[in-house]
């Protein structure tokens, strides 16, 4: 492993992909939750996500766990020292939160769908966040 190199680019991209993978993450969980308003508490619902939200579940979870292997082996090749805790608390943070969701009690269809949305729309926020410091940081805007 150690003779591979990977360009901070590659972060980058990859950052790109996670942003846009928490933004549909979110906007699924909130047309989700558009589609119960109005619905009371069904006993007969299942408390569950459709098949695209938890598809976009799945694959923010993925994107962000590549994000951070990647940025884990940019560490070892001694990049963006400066900036880990800030990659540490938004990219394993935004993780978190999105896996916290599947460990939270359901009551509904509609509960299921507001926790989703909250938590998704939590972790975007910290994907911006650390996309954002992390491209001032690259730049050299922040030193």
């Amino acid at each position: 492993m150690d003779e591979i190199v990977i360009q901070p680019a590659i972060h980058n991209a990859v950052g790109g992909i996670v942003v846009l993978a928490a933004i549909v993450t979110v906007m699924l969980n909130w047309r989700g939750l558009l589609k119960l308003r109005g619905v009371g508490a069904d006993a007969a619902a299942p408390p569950s996500l459709s098949g695209w939200q938890n598809a976009a579940l799945i694959a923010l979870q993925i994107a962000l766990m590549v994000q951070a292997l990647i940025g884990i082996k940019l560490l070892d090749q001694g990049l963006g020292t400066v900036q880990k805790y800030v990659h540490y608390l938004g990219g394993l943070g935004a993780l978190g939160l999105v896996m916290l969701y599947y460990w939270l009690p359901k009551r509904d269809a509609r509960d299921s769908s507001i926790k989703a949305l909250g938590l998704t729309v939590a972790s975007l926020a910290f994907v911006l966040m650390t996309f954002i410091i992390g491209g001032l940081y690259a730049r050299g805007s922040l030193s």
